[in-house]
Parts: C-alpha cells; structure tokens; sequence
C-alpha cells in the first residue's frame, strides 16, 4: 500500500505537469536567458565565455523557480481556495503534506538541472565537477524549499503570486546569477553575500570550476537549509 508521501507526491506532479504558466516561468525562463545571452555577448563575463559564466546562475534561477517560486504560489492559492483545510479532518500529517510538495519540486528541478546541463554542453560549456556539486543543489533546493513553503503559510492568492514573483526578480537581480558582484557598492555587496541565492549561485560556479567554493558561501547555504524548513513548519497552519 502506497504512503500518503508517496501519493500526494504523484499527485503533486501531475497538478504540475497540467501547469503551463508556471512551467513556462520555471522551466522555460532559464532555458531562453541561458540561450540568449549565450548568443548575444552583452554581459560582463570578465575571463570567462558567455555561457561559462551563464550556466551556473541559471541554474540557481531555476532552483530557485522550482523550489521557491513554484511552492510559494502553488501553496498560497490551494490555501485560498480552501484545498488545504480539507486535508485538516483526514489522516495525512504535515511532515506528509508539505514533503510531497517538496518531492514533487525536486523531481522538477532534478529535471531542469539536466536539461541546462545538456544545453549548455550543447552550448559549448566544458565543466570540471567538484564532487561537492551535488551536495549544492541539494542545500539549494531545502533552503528555496522551506522559505517557498513560508510564503505560501503566510500569504494567500494572488498576494503570494506577487510577493513570489517578486522577490524572485529582486533575488535574480542581485545574487550575482547574471552579473559580477563585484559591480555593486560595496555595501550592497556585503548584505547580498548572505541571501542563499548568492550562495548557491557561487558554489555552483566554484564546484563547476573543479573548486570547493568559499567557507563563507558554504556557511551562508548551510544556515539557510536549516533556517527555511524550520520557518516552513513552524508557520504552516491548516486554515
């Protein structure tokens, strides 16, 4: 007999697979910036080619569009609409509610992170893996799970699609995913170093350079994979 995990993640993949915008935002947005800025060599990429320096913030953006963005709406509408309220009177627990959401982003973003590792090779993009590489995306997708699953708790409908979408922007903005940090004022660039974008986003480039990345990088995801599951449980409420 199947877990209450096991079926509402299948269920989950399914309401996701019918989801056309979000599928265009998550999946389609990384594919076309890394395309296009491949081609067109507007961005500041110091020493390195075009879609060297793409390939590791697009796939943050796509992290972060999978575990983030994707949960945050998704949860915030089924609250609205009252979806959550009934599991409350059936056997299924929060531990279950809320890991089937995550699984079925996972699975998402697993995809993805293939798809853009394809293309980039297919883009001319020759990595040197760092075995540690894994290990980033995983910390990656739990802390953008848990702060998804946060926003979704405490914001509902269309407030959630706005605070999502508009905090992935600020994010995609400002973790140095499609421009050098080093470009903003140095104040700016001390406070962004602690967001887990820009965490993710420099490990990913270090651990696709055959490099461990920073302590500090290392430090920054780490608390962030602690702090958003907690947060998550902690405001998650039936109704």
């Amino acid at each position: 007999m199947s877990s209450p995990l096991t079926v509402l993640s299948r269920f989950e993949l399914r309401v996701a697979a019918r989801d056309a915008e979000q599928l265009l935002l998550t999946a389609g947005l990384p594919i076309l910036l890394l395309v296009f800025f491949s081609i067109v060599d507007v961005l500041p990429t110091g020493e390195q080619t075009a879609v060297e320096f793409l390939v590791p913030g697009v796939l943050t953006i796509a992290l972060l569009g999978s575990g983030f963005v994707r949960l945050a709406i998704a949860l915030g509408f089924d609250r609205s609409f009252g979806a959550i309220g009934r599991y409350a009177v059936s056997p299924v627990r929060v531990v279950d509610f809320l890991g089937s959401r995550a699984l079925a982003a996972a699975a998402i973003a697993l995809a993805q992170v293939l798809v853009l590792f394809g293309l980039g090779f297919a883009l001319g993009w020759r990595p040197s893996l760092h075995p540690a590489l894994p290990v980033v995306i995983v910390l990656a997708l739990v802390g953008f799970f848990g702060l998804g699953l946060t926003l979704g708790s405490v914001a509902e409908g269309l407030r959630s699609l706005a605070l999502a979408n508009a905090l992935y922007i600020l994010l995609l903005l400002l973790s140095g995913v499609v421009f050098e940090l080093g470009s903003l004022p140095g104040w700016l660039e001390a406070v962004v170093r602690l967001l887990p974008t820009t965490a993710a986003a420099e490990l990913l480039r270090a651990t696709t350079d055959g490099v461990v990345g920073s302590g500090l990088a290392w430090a920054v995801l780490a608390a962030w994979a602690v702090l958003g599951p907690a947060l998550a449980v902690r405001t998650f409420r039936w109704s």
